[in-house]
């Protein structure tokens, strides 16, 4: 019976429709996306307070006397993370240690403490860079050119966040301001385009550069819509989330599972939208097995009798 349904027209045309679909798959799981995206949520867990320090540090060197606009920025990135109180507290407490160790120091330990900032939080992008090699089996970086990279991405990070931040929040002005129900609706659309533009040109960005090799916008946007679009409808239906499902997690301990979670929800669309790019598009093709069983058949392939010797030419000289 069921050789009979395996040899139909109708199964092997299925078959030869949903292959793309099911190496797409085994990719996204072979290449142990999953659990790169557990690493890349603790990584910016870990990198949200210094990203936040060095941030603030610079815009507070920038706008010192402009205390009022420091303060829209700061409230800016609290409500632009979800709309759920729990998310929001959890990232309010963040930015607020942020801001007291910034008051805190003066001078040369300001700098000081930025500079450490600015690495702590540029080793997420030393991260993001490790899974980009993975995804598209690409040699690692030297520790000069990845730290190059990192710091980078940091800076351009940091300059298009405020804008970014700017766009998105510039209809919800408006529409208090608008009068009518057209206005408001024309209002709320605008919001969700601009909302998506910054969120592609990010996901853009992050494909475009951090690969370790020559990347162009014709095999990059594909990833970078569908992550943007993705992650709006995260944003839109992660408080349902949280509300139906978690309400019961409170305090400090609650705040930073909660946000360990949308980190990790945010992680899996980053790694999504870079293998759809890989697999599509520059054609990289599944491993044979998960990646922890596939180095152990190179590993017995290269003919190395000894585990503990490394896999290099010169130990597999005859």
């Amino acid at each position: 019976m069921i050789n009979k349904i395996k040899s139909s027209t109708v199964f092997r045309r299925g078959q030869q429709v949903t292959k793309p679909a099911r190496h797409f798959l085994s990719k996204f799981i072979n290449d142990w996306s999953f659990n790169f995206a557990a690493m890349l949520a603790f990584n910016l867990l870990i990198a949200l307070l210094p990203i936040a320090v060095a941030l603030f540090g610079i815009l507070g060197l920038i706008l010192r006397n402009y205390s009022d606009t420091e303060q829209k920025i700061k409230d800016a990135i609290v409500n632009s993370f979800s709309t759920d109180n729990i998310t929001q507290v959890s990232i309010k407490q963040i930015v607020d240690l942020a801001f007291v160790q910034l008051s805190q120091e003066a001078g040369g330990v300001l700098v000081i403490g930025i500079i450490f900032a600015i690495f702590g939080s540029s080793r997420l992008f030393v991260a993001i860079d490790n899974c980009m090699s993975i995804i598209y089996r690409l040699p690692e970086r030297s520790l000069l050119r990845e730290n190059m990279l990192a710091f980078g991405m940091l800076f351009i990070f940091i300059i298009l966040v405020p804008i970014m931040l700017a766009i998105s929040s510039a209809p919800s002005v408006l529409i208090h301001i608008l009068p009518g129900a057209a206005g408001r609706f024309g209002t709320f659309i605008a919001g969700i385009i601009l909302s998506l533009s910054a969120a592609f040109i990010l996901f853009e960005i992050m494909y475009w550069l951090i690969p370790n090799k020559k990347m162009s916008f014709k095999v990059t946007w594909c990833g970078a819509l569908v992550s943007a679009c993705t992650l709006e409808l995260f944003i839109i239906l992660f408080p349902l989330f949280v509300r139906q499902s978690m309400g019961n997690y409170k305090g400090q301990v609650g705040c930073a599972i909660i946000l360990l979670l949308f980190f990790y929800y945010f992680a899996t669309i980053i790694i999504l939208g870079a293998q759809i790019n890989a697999f599509f598009f520059d054609h990289y093709q599944p491993l044979i097995d998960g990646l922890g069983t596939y180095l152990s058949q190179m590993h017995d392939k290269f003919g190395v009798d000894n585990s503990k010797r490394r896999l290099s030419d010169e130990n597999t000289e005859p």
